[in-house]
């Protein structure tokens, strides 16, 4: 049976793209954080309503679990690059909370960007990371603060989150909604959620279309403004802010990600290496995209209902 969107439940839908896999492409690191792009996806829709690009038929969550529990990890240099970008973009938003008891980042990976949450204030900090590969390439003083296996409220039983942060994790979720529903029963009043996604409507995304590396078979849903906005708010959040955001990489994965023949790439870093610019840093908007909401205080919610 094939599910409804997983935003906004609804069943209207357009073709988007249709299902292309390879199965000699299938490997250790199909389900592996910042892979080199294999250009597979399932098939997707839109829906009609809510502007959510997904998969109306997508493998089982069971499936899912295995694969990022076996996923090998080898993206170390990109996941502390990303982690600066993250730290970056997140920190003018850290002054709006109230409190700093516990940070927790969903989808983790080695937990790169844990310390610098402690850094922030933050007197506790938990990364959930399904992959066991990532977890034990994590520094020994980080890896204490992971948790092994898929986000749940079991997960953080007791625990009152003042942060809940998820970077380049929601496509990959059975059901999204299941997140931001959970996410805003454990965090405090006045707590924040914090994501970032792809933006299928971003003007590269759309430029490659199916040569875009947000094609792949790992994206259950990709997301635009309208339907990221629309997941928090039905969900309880307010004061939700969206913005574009810039990724700094080195020129290599860069490279990596772009959708040119395979020989010209490698030729093309050869000359790279070569110049001494390979693992120089570029910034550049490919087009994700940021939302962070708030879960309102009791105080203003019950203000609000009486208004």
């Amino acid at each position: 049976m094939e599910r409804h969107c997983p935003v906004c439940h609804g069943r209207q839908q357009a073709a988007f793209a249709d299902e292309h896999i390879d199965p000699r492409k299938i490997g250790s690191l199909t389900y592996a954080s910042r892979k080199p792009p294999e250009f597979m996806c399932l098939r997707l829709v839109r829906c009609t309503s809510c502007d959510l690009v997904y998969a109306p038929s997508p493998p089982t969550e069971s499936f899912l679990q295995a694969a990022y529990h076996v996923a090998d990890f080898d993206s170390a240099p990109e996941a502390a690059a990303a982690a600066k970008t993250y730290a970056g973009v997140l920190t003018p938003h850290l002054a709006a909370l109230r409190l700093r008891d516990l940070a927790v980042d969903v989808g983790a990976g080695s937990g790169v960007l844990l310390p610098w949450l402690l850094t922030q204030g933050f007197k506790k900090v938990i990364g959930i990371e399904p992959s066991r590969a990532a977890i034990d390439a994590a520094p020994e003083e980080v890896r204490s603060m992971l948790r092994e296996g898929m986000f749940s409220s079991s997960m953080l039983e007791g625990e009152a989150p003042s942060l809940i942060c998820s970077f380049m994790t929601l496509e990959h979720l059975a059901d999204p909604g299941q997140f931001a529903a959970t996410a805003h029963g454990l965090l405090e009043p006045g707590g924040a959620i914090a994501v970032i996604v792809h933006n299928w409507r971003a003007p590269l995304n759309r430029l490659l279309g199916l040569r875009s590396p947000i094609m792949d078979v790992e994206h259950l849903q990709l997301f635009s403004p309208q339907a990221l906005r629309k997941l928090l708010e039905s969900h309880g959040f307010e004061q939700i802010t969206l913005k574009s955001i810039r990724n700094s990489y080195p020129l290599r994965y860069w490279l990596r990600l772009t959708p040119l023949p395979g020989s010209f790439k490698k030729g093309l870093l050869t000359l790279l290496e070569k110049a001494g610019l390979a693992d120089c840093h570029l910034s550049l908007n490919v087009g994700n995209m940021l939302a962070v909401g708030i879960k309102p205080n009791k105080g203003t919610a019950q203000a609000q209902g009486r208004a």
